[in-house]
């Protein structure tokens, strides 16, 4: 039968055991030293041992000895301050040990670290001596070997030593007399009054804010701190507001205003013990070195000692309440279990909290809502309503600026209807500046507010960036008054800090965004109006002021400053000429502003200045794809130095040129220029408004130039017509005596009468006759006279009159398939008109040339099945025409009377007197170049028409070429 081998037991792991069995043998404090001391130095190797108990009403250590390198035991029994913050309150308050590599190269042991420097001690550990997690005491061990501290078994051996020493230490202080007086401390949460007294406070209360606030009030009267704040968790974003705090001051004004507020992420390691239901609690010195220790809430409490515990729902954080001190200070449990009482005691309400402020939020924005729609429909003043919006907006939000800005579709700037606060004077902001095109679709697609919470690292709304900045707005909403559709306004509040902007606020800005919209559309639908209504006006006074005057002058000068009233501008000028000529001058009434000068003394070459040729050129565009083609719009800046000449002013900035014509078949009859600022525009109204006005006044400039010229031209006819019917007469007169006074000769000397005497006599006879019916019944205006003769006749008369032409040029001239035809009508105006056609015929023939008249009868069908017979007599030649004379004589109803043209001299003015007479005679004129080269004239005589007035000319529809 074997035995089992007792365990072996190591030298170190028998050392522990027996200094725990002569610790658990001492009856007093000091009787503790020297098993700690043994075993420090023979087991551990240590050549430092200090023992020190915690006295809590005195914040001190009380040194109860130990042994040091030197034999210096003196700094051992002293009573050491216990500062909040340092080293030893950090390993007190934490009841953790603390190893360090060097104690004479810790700042945070104050003279301990002189003493370390005498005594030559540097690895050291120092141990809190600690029962049920009250403090009670320190033991410091140390070495004179740099970062020597104790690892492995020697840890854990420590470990349970000090366990024991706790538990010692509390039994051998319990037994001890003291003469101090007991100590004011807090009173013992195991009893019922502080937790009897919090719920007493709370119920006395009416409202649920009320008794949040009574529980405040009580758990500072209890604990009495400098500062109890209650931090609530905002209904949006993970942001915590100070919703109120108590101390023993009136709050300051600026607290009131500005509530602190902290975010989750800035709360740290703090959020995450809050969120597992842990109570932080830290000082000064604790706050450096603890992972938990909610470093940026403490800066903006502005303490150096703080506890904190969550208000829990659930597993999410509602808020957490705060005992501040701005000294350092450990805080007990007690103050501790009672802050966690109040915490609980606030959950229970986080609820009906929450809804309560939800419900309040709701009512607050209907309210706002309800009181701007309201306003807008019983306010006739919209600017009132507006000021008063922004007072409410500015107060809702909290912002230092509002802005309803309204879209301009000329500048694509935004205007400022509304600007809080109210500008001074008239020094309202400018227009914000064009948004780019991504910010536009932004903003036009959005269907809430747009919520920028740093504008300073934004590239949203970068456009409006540099005059946002200028006002120190570093955060902002946005939003549209026409929410997902075309935008016409924007809504903007703005903050001089970063801010984190709720849901409920951006939904509230939106819903007011809408409300302004239909005050901002209303602003818009007015300015439109009133700028219809002026626009209206100036173009009916200006076609009033074209229509009651006949003179050139006074209608130009009238139609001038009317279309100056109508556009809004200083200068407004025409460049004129008359027809045909190639240097206008300028009528310009006196300019609004002398900055804006013209030069009406300088003559302009028309075709040489670039902005005239570029008006007239423009003027022959096409205007159903454009109606604006024919305005000219550029700056001053791009203007020929030619035209800087006479546009001189030096504020002219935008200029506008439109030529005054009326189709682009007529002439010009000049160019209206138009100039105002550098910066200014012009709406599409009134660009129309100015198109129409400029086609009235071209209209009423052509009527009157063309009225001047036909009034002229008629006068000066008539004049002549008067003196040449008067010299005819009076040559009638006297060649009528003449032949008188021959024809008696003649019949009182029959026997000296000659046949051939008697036959001129009678020929002058038959002249004077026929000339009779001129002088009396042809005076102002053509008689249709009917006649008979033969076209063999006819010819013979009309060639004997071209006879001079024929020798002068040697002309072979020929007549072809001459028919026997007596033709009926008025004779003696056929007669002039083939003489016109042969004349011209001869004159542009070459010399030793060819001209052939051809003769031709022909036959159709008139109206009702009538048999109709037409003479064609046509004349062809070789000579050389001008190809505009062919155009004007077969575009005649079309001619531009005003316009230089080859019928305003022979031959052209005596064929247009021909063509116009033929027309009225029944007969038909035409006049070609033919394939071959020739020139045909081509004249067709109805030969049974009794009616000259219409005819049909069905196998008539092209000429024939004469062989």
């Amino acid at each position: 039968m074997t035995s089992a081998k007792p365990p072996k037991v190591t030298p170190a792991l028998a050392a522990l055991v027996n200094t725990t069995k002569q610790l658990q043998q001492q009856e007093q404090l000091v009787g503790l030293l020297p098993p700690l001391i043994s075993y420090s130095t023979d087991a551990l190797g240590m050549a430092f041992v200090w023992l020190a108990i915690y006295n809590e009403r005195g914040k001190q250590l009380i040194g109860q000895g130990g042994i040091t390198p030197v034999g210096e035991v003196g700094l051992l029994k002293q009573k050491i301050p216990l500062v909040p913050g340092s080293l030893l309150d950090q390993v007190l308050m934490q009841r953790k040990p603390i190893s360090l590599p060097s104690l004479k190269e810790e700042p945070r042991l104050g003279e301990w670290r002189d003493a370390a420097v005498r005594l030559g001690i540097q690895g050291a550990v120092i141990y809190p001596i600690v029962r049920h997690r009250h403090p009670l005491g320190v033991l410091m061990l140390g070495s004179t070997t740099w970062g020597e501290t104790l690892r492995g078994d020697d840890l854990a051996h420590m470990t349970l030593l000090m366990s024991v020493l706790g538990a010692e230490v509390e039994r051998l202080t319990a037994t001890k007399p003291s003469s101090d007086p007991p100590q004011a401390s807090v009173p013992v949460v195991g009893h019922d009054d502080p937790i009897h007294h919090l719920l007493q406070e709370a119920s006395r209360a009416n409202t649920l804010g009320q008794r949040i606030e009574a529980l405040l009030l009580a758990l500072h009267q209890f604990c009495q701190p400098q500062r109890t704040s209650l931090f609530w968790r905002d209904l949006e974003q993970p942001l915590y507001r100070r919703r109120s705090y108590t101390l023993g001051k009136p709050m300051g004004r600026e607290s009131q205003r500005q509530p602190l507020a902290i975010t989750q992420q800035e709360l740290g390691g703090c959020y995450a013990a809050l969120a597992g239901g842990q109570t932080v609690s830290v000082s000064d010195m604790q706050s450096v070195v603890s992972s938990t220790a909610p470093l940026r809430l403490m800066q903006m409490l502005n303490c150096r000692a703080l506890v904190a515990t969550p208000i829990l729902m659930g597993t999410e954080v509602m808020g957490f309440l705060t005992l501040e001190k701005a000294e350092p200070y450990p805080w007990n449990d007690n103050e501790r279990k009672l802050l966690r009482v109040a915490a609980d005691l606030l959950a229970l309400a986080a609820p009906v909290e929450r809804a309560e402020q939800m419900l309040g939020q709701t009512q607050q924005a209907q309210s706002l809502v309800s009181d701007l729609t309201q306003a807008i429909c019983d306010e006739q003043d919209w600017k009132r309503v507006l000021q008063q919006a922004g007072e409410r907006l500015a107060a809702e939000f909290a912002a230092q600026w509002v802005f309803l800005l309204s879209y301009n579709s000329l500048s694509q700037a935004f205007d400022v209807l509304l600007q809080h606060p109210a500008p001074r004077g008239r020094d309202r902001h400018p227009p914000m500046p064009p948004l780019q095109k991504m910010d536009w679709q932004l903003l036009e697609t959005a269907t809430t507010a747009i919520a920028l919470e740093d504008y300073t690292h934004e590239l949203r709304l970068f456009s409006w960036k540099d005059a946002l900045s200028k006002l120190n707005i570093k955060s902002l909403m946005v939003a549209t008054t026409t929410p997902g559709h075309s935008l016409e306004a924007v809504l903007l509040v703005g903050r001089s800090e970063p801010t984190l902007w709720g849901r409920s606020q951006q939904t509230l800005l939106q819903d007011v965004a809408r409300a302004l919209g239909l005050l901002s559309h209303q602003w818009q639908l007015q300015t439109t109006n009133s700028q219809q209504e002026q626009v209206r006006s100036a173009m009916l006074a200006g076609l009033a002021a074209l229509q009651r005057t006949q003179n050139l002058e006074r209608a130009e000068l009238a139609g001038l400053q009317h279309i100056m009233n109508l556009m809004q501008v200083p200068l407004v000028a025409l460049v004129t000429w008359p027809p045909g000529q190639t240097t206008g001058w300028i009528v310009a009434p006196p300019p609004g502003h002398p900055k804006f000068a013209i030069r009406n003394e300088a003559e302009v070459a028309i075709y040489e200045d670039p902005l005239i040729h570029s008006a007239l050129m423009a003027s022959q565009a096409d205007l159903s794809t454009n109606p604006h083609a024919w305005l000219i719009q550029t700056t001053a800046a791009a203007l020929d130095p030619r035209t800087r000449e006479w546009l001189c002013g030096p504020d002219i900035g935008q200029v506008l040129a439109i030529a005054l014509r009326t189709d682009p078949e007529y002439e010009p009859s000049g160019v209206l220029i138009i100039a105002d600022r550098p910066q200014r525009l012009w709406s599409t109204l009134h660009l129309e408004s100015l198109i129409t006005l400029v086609n009235h006044m071209a209209w009423a400039h052509r009527s009157i130039c063309l009225v001047q010229v036909l009034t002229q031209g008629w006068q000066t006819l008539e004049n002549l017509n008067w003196y040449k019917h008067r010299r005819v007469e009076h040559a009638y007169g006297q060649l009528a005596s003449t032949c008188n006074q021959f024809n008696q000769w003649l019949q009182q000397h029959p026997e000296q009468a000659d046949p051939q005497l008697r036959r001129l006599g009678s020929l002058l006879q038959s002249q004077l006759e026929s000339l009779h019916p001129l002088l009396t019944k042809e005076i102002w205006q053509l008689e249709k006279s009917v006649d008979s003769a033969g076209l063999a006749v006819i010819l013979k008369r009309t060639l004997d009159r071209i006879e001079h032409w024929k020798q002068k040029k040697d002309l072979w001239i020929q007549v072809h398939n001459q028919p026997v035809l007596t033709l009926n009508g008025d004779i003696s105006k056929l007669e002039l008109i083939l003489y016109e056609l042969l004349l011209f015929a001869c004159q542009r023939s070459p010399s030793q040339g060819r001209v052939d008249l051809w003769c031709q009868q022909l036959e159709g069908i008139g109206q009702g099945g009538k048999a109709l017979a037409w003479l064609e007599l046509s004349i062809t030649d070789n000579g050389d025409i001008d190809p505009r004379l062919l155009i004007d004589l077969h575009h005649l109803d079309h001619l531009d009377w005003l316009a230089p043209s080859s019928l305003d001299h022979p031959p052209g003015r005596h064929l247009k007197v021909c063509f116009a007479l033929c027309q009225r005679l029944g007969y038909t004129l035409d006049m070609y170049k033919l394939e071959d080269g020739r020139v045909l004239s081509r004249l067709v005589i109805p030969l049974n028409n009794g009616d000259s007035g219409t005819f049909e000319l069905q196998q008539l529809s092209q000429p024939r070429s004469p062989q």
